[in-house]
């Protein structure tokens, strides 16, 4: 496996990697369709999309971490197949890395308890739990948020 940065030939895989995981555990909210169809101005913003690869370069995660509205950073849009252990890990770790290398300080997440396994993966990796602020994180889904100080 191998983690690359956002293409435009990836496009819609990410947003259809999203799409899947949302229909299957939740709804899509007006929120998502919003965010997929600006997210490339987070790109532009500095933000940066990753994805793991196996070696047939076959998408098995993805995962965005940009600036939000107010200036802080979010990951956003984790989305994996299932297919591979570790290709979710691999892409939140790219993450991590790229907002050191960028030197940002704090880095959020909003999720749901629902999704026990991206909830485990974020405690491993040294987030913690915070309030969830419905201002800044509009979802309905949103019932968990995290952030990890670097």
């Amino acid at each position: 496996m191998k983690v690359v940065p956002y293409e435009p030939k990836f496009k819609n895989i990410f947003i259809e990697m999203n799409k899947r995981w949302l229909n299957e555990m939740f709804v899509i909210e007006q929120e998502d369709i919003l965010f997929f169809n600006t997210f490339e101005e987070m790109l532009a913003k500095g933000g940066e999309i990753f994805f793991t690869l196996d070696d047939n370069e076959k998408v098995l995660a993805c995962c965005l971490i940009g600036p939000m509205a107010d200036g802080e950073w979010e990951i956003a849009k984790f989305a994996s197949t299932g297919e591979v252990k570790g290709a979710g890990s691999l892409c939140l770790q790219a993450c991590i890395d790229y907002a050191k290398n960028k030197g940002i300080d704090k880095i959020l997440i909003v999720s749901n308890t629902k999704c026990a396994a991206g909830v485990h993966l974020y405690r491993k990796f040294g987030f913690t739990e915070i309030l969830v602020d419905r201002e800044r994180f509009p979802f309905e889904r949103a019932n968990i948020a995290f952030e990890k100080i670097l």
